[in-house]
C-alpha cells in the first residue's frame, strides 16, 4: 500500500495524525491550506504584475521587501501585544483586511487603472497588517495543541505553507497564461480575486475556532510597560546560549540564500528566454521540494537531533543554489531549485521548532516575534539587494555569490552544532531555566 511504502522510504504518520486529531488545530488548519493557496497566487500575480509594469529587477525585490520588510521594524511591538489583545480575534481582522485588500487590487486592474505608484504602497500597507498579525499566527498554534504535539503542528504548518506553495503558483500562472498577452489584467484579476476568496474560506474556519481562555491575556498590562519588555526580550534572545546563535544563523541564511525565488520571474525570462509557464514551473518546484521537506520533518514529531539536520541542509541549500546559478540547461535548474526547496523547509521549519521548544513561556509571545521578524524581514531585505546587483551585473552572480557566503555561515555554525544542540533540544524546564 502507500502507507506501506511511505514507511519502507522512513515516513510514518502517527506524529501527524495525533495533531490533525485536536478539533480546533484541524479547523484552523483547514482554512489556513486554503487561504495559504490563495496568497501565493497572490503574491504571483503581483510579481508578474510587477514585472509587466517595469521589467525591473529592482521592482521584483522592492515589491518583496513592501510585502514582508515591516516585519523587521513591528515584529518587536507585535509580540509584547501578543501578551495584551485578542489573538484570535487580531488574526481575524487580518485575514479579513488581506481579502479586502485583494479585492481593490482586483478591481484596479480590471478598470485598467493598475500602476506602480499604487500597488507598491497596497503592498506595503498589507505588510505592515501582516507584520503586527504575524506573531500572532506564529504563537497560536501552540495555543492549539497540547506539548507533545507542537513539533508536528508546527512542521504541518509548514507543510501547508508549502503546498500552498506549489498548488498556488501553479494556479495563478494557469489563470495569467490562459488569459493570454493581451489581457494579462484580466488573468491577474482573476488571480487577486481567487486569493480574496481564500481569505473569506479562512475567516470563516477562525470563527469556527473556539479559543476559550487562551483568546485573551489573563490579566490586562499597561501599554508603558511595552518598551522595557521589548528590550527584556532583546536581552533573553541575547543571553540564551542557543536561540541568540540561531537567529544569528536564520538572519545570515535569510540575507545570502533565501530571497532567490523572489527573482524568477526575472531570471527565466534573462537567462532562459522562457515566460509564464517557466515561472511557474520554477515555483512550483521549489514548493513540491518543501512539500516533501516539512512533510519528513512533521512525520518526525521530536526534537531530538534536529540541530544537526537543520545544519546539514543549510549546506544543501547552498550548493543547490550554486548549480543552479552553473546550469544552462533549464530542467537542471528546476531539479536544483527543487532540491532548495526541500532543505530550505528544513532548516527553517527546524529552526522554528527548536525556538517553540527552547523558550520559556512568559517569554514566547517576544522571542518568536523576533523569529517571525528575522524570518520574513531578512529574505525581503535579501530580495533587494539581488534584485539591485542583478541589475547591475545579471542575474546569476548575485546568487551565487550569496550562496558562497551562506556555506560560510554554515561553517561558523557547524563549530557550535554541541552547544547549539544542548541548548535547544533540552526543555526549559530540564535545563533548569
Amino acid at each position: 500500500t502507500a502507507r506501506k511504502s511511505a514507511m519502507a522510504m522512513g515516513f510514518r504518520f502517527d506524529a501527524i495524525q495525533r495533531a490533525l486529531s485536536i478539533r480546533n488545530y484541524r479547523i484552523y488548519t483547514s482554512g489556513n491550506i486554503v487561504a495559504h493557496f490563495g496568497m501565493w497566487a497572490y503574491r504571483i500575480g503581483l510579481l508578474s504584475l510587477t514585472w509587466e509594469l517595469t521589467e525591473s529587477a529592482f521592482w521584483l525585490g522592492a515589491m518583496s521587501m513592501a510585502d514582508l520588510f515591516p516585519t523587521v521594524v513591528l515584529s518587536p511591538l507585535a509580540g509584547a501585544l501578543t501578551e495584551r489583545i485578542n489573538r484570535i480575534g487580531m488574526m481575524r481582522f487580518a485575514v479579513i483586511f488581506t481579502g479586502l485588500q485583494s479585492t481593490v487590487l482586483a478591481l484596479m486592474c480590471l478598470n485598467g487603472e493598475a500602476s506602480i505608484a499604487i500597488i507598491f504602497p497596497l503592498a506595503l500597507l498589507l505588510g505592515v497588517v501582516l507584520a503586527v498579525n504575524h506573531p500572532m499566527r506564529l504563537v497560536i498554534v501552540t495555543n492549539l495543541v497540547g506539548r507533545d504535539e507542537v513539533p508536528s503542528a508546527l512542521a504541518i504548518n509548514s507543510l501547508v505553507f508549502n503546498v500552498a506553495r506549489v498548488a498556488g503558483p501553479s494556479i495563478a500562472g494557469g489563470i495569467i497564461a490562459a488569459a493570454g498577452n493581451g489581457a494579462a489584467l484580466l488573468g491577474t484579476a482573476i488571480v487577486f480575486g481567487f486569493c480574496a476568496v481564500g481569505h473569506a474560506v479562512f475567516a470563516i474556519a477562525l470563527f469556527m475556532v473556539k479559543m476559550n481562555s487562551l483568546a485573551m491575556p489573563h490579566e490586562p498590562k499597561s501599554l508603558r510597560h511595552v518598551p522595557g519588555e521589548i528590550m527584556e526580550g532583546f536581552r533573553y534572545v541575547a543571553g540564551h546560549p542557543g536561540i541568540g546563535p540561531l537567529l544569528i544563523i536564520l538572519f545570515s541564511v535569510g540575507m545570502t540564500a533565501r530571497g532567490y525565488a523572489d527573482l524568477f520571474a526575472g531570471y527565466v525570462d534573462t537567462v532562459f528566454s522562457l515566460g509564464t509557464d517557466a515561472f511557474g514551473l520554477l515555483l512550483s518546484s521549489v514548493g513540491l521540494g518543501a512539500v516533501l521537506g516539512g512533510l519528513w520533518l512533521a512525520q518526525r514529531g521530536h526534537v531530538q537531533g534536529l540541530t544537526r539536520v537543520f545544519l546539514a541542509h543549510i549546506l544543501i541549500l547552498a550548493w543547490a543554489l550554486i548549480l543552479f546559478t552553473v546550469t544552462n540547461n533549464f530542467y537542471v535548474a528546476v531539479v536544483c531549485v527543487f532540491i532548495a526547496g526541500f532543505s530550505q523547509t528544513v532548516a527553517g521549519t527546524g529552526e522554528h521548532v527548536l525556538i517553540q521548544a527552547a523558550v520559556d513561556e512568559p517569554m514566547r509571545g517576544r522571542v518568536v516575534s523576533l523569529y517571525g521578524a528575522v524570518s520574513r524581514g531578512t529574505p525581503a531585505l535579501g530580495a533587494l539587494i539581488l534584485g539591485w546587483a542583478a541589475d547591475q551585473v545579471g542575474l546569476r552572480w548575485p546568487i551565487a555569490f550569496g550562496a558562497v557566503l551562506c556555506i560560510g555561515v554554515w561553517g561558523w555554525a557547524f563549530s557550535k552544532r554541541h552547544q547549539l544542540a544542548e541548548a535547544l533540544e533540552t526543555p526549559p524546564i530540564e535545563r533548569g531555566a
